[in-house]
């Protein structure tokens, strides 16, 4: 018995697992190859660069922040009901969550590849987009399952559903403009991007596109110990039906 109460984390978090490979997993890769032959199709037709299924990775952050909170939002009154404890539900979802990242990571890197390897190679989305190198396809999904976890916590923590609401509104708005903040942060230590003379106010010369990975992980860590600390203090009764 204790075996068995020792292992249920793990299948709760493999059920969570298929169970999104199912639904978004399944829905985004054919999405993927619809778009890519579509492209394919209009290019022969009718000449031009259009690459529709870029659309498709350029979504994943969404994908994720929906992936965070509707797992969150269905699960946890559910292993609440079947005897979960806060620890047990935390780790599997934690360990949900290791699986999801790694496997969007992988598709985006073979969804890269794919197009890379087609005869047509759409060389302006590649520049300047943040999310196609293998470090980048694993901080994005991440970050942004972070925040959806996040807002999710924040429904089941807070009872008024206004309040929680528009918590979740600042935190989604705060993770899509945070560049911003990024670079308020840059110019009050005297840092700024882009300068061709090595040096900004005798700094050495910081490159936020080269830095954000690494800022978006320590982002995406708050985020999740924010997520932690609601959901060890939430409500431990089931949603009513």
């Amino acid at each position: 018995m204790t075996h068995v109460l020792a292992q249920r984390k793990y299948r709760f978090a493999a059920v969570l697992a298929i169970a999104t490979a199912r639904t978004f997993g399944l829905a985004l890769v054919a999405a993927f190859i619809v778009l890519a032959v579509a492209s394919a199709a209009i290019r022969a037709v009718q000449g031009g660069d259009s690459e529709m299924a870029y659309g498709v990775i350029q979504a994943i952050p969404v994908a994720m922040i929906a992936i965070g909170w509707l797992r969150l939002a269905r699960a946890y009154p559910a292993a609440i009901t079947n005897g979960m404890t806060r620890k047990e539900f935390l780790t599997g979802f934690a360990l949900f969550g290791a699986a999801t990242v790694l496997a969007t990571a992988a598709l985006t890197q073979l969804a890269v590849l794919a197009l890379d390897l087609s005869p047509f190679q759409a060389e302006g989305v590649h520049v300047g987009f943040y999310g196609l190198t293998p470090l980048e396809s694993a901080v994005i999904p991440i970050l942004y399952f972070a925040v959806g976890t996040a807002t999710g916590a924040v429904m089941l923590r807070f009872a008024n559903r206004w309040v929680g609401a528009a918590v979740c509104a600042v935190l989604v708005s705060a993770v899509f403009y945070r560049q911003l903040a990024y670079y308020a942060a840059m110019n009050l230590f005297g840092l700024q991007s882009g300068g061709e003379d090595g040096t900004v106010f005798q700094y050495p010369m910081v490159d936020l596109y080269a830095l954000l990975p690494y800022l978006d992980l320590v982002v995406a860590l708050a985020f999740a110990l924010f997520a932690w600390a609601l959901l060890a203090r939430a409500p431990m009764r089931p949603k009513q039906a």
